[in-house]
């Protein structure tokens, strides 16, 4: 069931799981945006509304740091993940729709509680069997964003894949997190603390479902470790070899026993009589140093240095 046959795949997915652990000024910007629309939406009762405020909400990255931070047990960037996560639900979302909602409160007093934010509540045992369901398909919907289409996880149509999976997340994260703050602001705990219940519910579900689906799908920390494990092999083989410039390497695991090596090496010494027997003895250390069978390729690039 592993993910085999893509360059640098699970090198790309810790990249990206430490990339979305991280705060950013757009984050921050995203997040407020979202909150202030599904805030909107809510009292207003629109839910084009809300569904746009689901489109912008940025919580694809932090799902991504727990989820696959968690199999690759980064536990740091597990917690970072779940910070950015809570932070940018309850501190800017929840704190947002309730001041927007007490300003909105104290100009049209006429406004009250809209079908859409009771909708994020759950006030009988049914609605909170029927969120749980949802939350958990959101769970499942989500993991595709790493792993349904593989071989794009590298290029510009990932940021396609990533908004749209990123909409099915916020789905169950923004309009709840909206309506804890709008419930408080009506002075309706009941509505706050159901809203927050939700929101706990559907945070819990999206990161383990997703975890889990991904490690039956194959993602996991020994495919990770061997491709680092070439790639350390690689360049320290080279460095042992030859001056170099730059060398960057490319690992493409086909299983568990074998791999390619794709590598770019710029060098002062291009026909130096070393570089040309590097692809096999690059070859010979991995074999030995962790067990792959393995095909090297090298693109020899050389450089000369001109001085007047």
């Amino acid at each position: 069931m592993k993910v085999w046959g893509v360059r640098n795949f699970y090198s790309a997915l810790e990249h990206l799981c430490e990339e979305g652990s991280e705060f950013s000024f757009g984050y921050f910007a995203l997040v407020v945006v979202a909150a202030l629309l599904a805030t909107g939406g809510l009292l207003a009762n629109s839910i084009p509304v809300i569904i746009g405020s689901m489109c912008i909400a940025p919580f694809l990255g932090p799902s991504r740091a727990v989820c696959v931070g968690g199999i690759y047990k980064k536990w740091k960037t597990v917690g970072r993940g779940l910070v950015k996560q809570l932070f940018g639900l309850l501190a800017i979302g929840s704190t947002l729709a309730f001041f927007v909602t007490i300003s909105f409160l104290r100009l049209a007093p006429e406004i009250t509680v809209t079908p859409t934010i009771i909708a994020r509540t759950f006030p009988t045992l049914q609605s909170a069997y029927l969120a749980s369901f949802i939350a958990v398909s959101s769970g499942v919907a989500a993991s595709p964003a790493l792993v349904a289409s593989p071989r794009i996880v590298s290029e510009p149509w990932q940021q396609l894949l990533d908004v749209m999976i990123g909409a099915e997340i916020a789905v169950s994260l923004i309009p709840p997190a909206a309506v804890a703050g709008i419930g408080f602001a009506f002075n309706r705990p009941d509505i706050a603390l159901q809203a927050l219940g939700l929101l706990a519910i559907n945070v819990f579900c999206l990161d383990i479902i997703s975890m889990l689906v991904l490690y039956l799908r194959g993602v996991g920390l020994k495919p990770l470790r061997i491709e680092k494990k070439i790639r350390a092999t690689t360049e320290k083989t080279i460095n042992d070899a030859v001056k170099v410039d730059e060398i960057s390497t490319e690992v493409i695991l086909h299983s568990d026993k074998k791999a390619d090596v794709l590598v770019r090496l710029q060098t002062l010494e291009g026909h130096n009589d070393a570089v040309q027997l590097l692809a096999k003895r690059i070859s010979e250390e991995i074999e030995k140093e962790t067990g792959i069978s393995n095909s090297v390729k090298m693109i020899i690039i050389p450089v000369s240095i001109y001085a007047s």
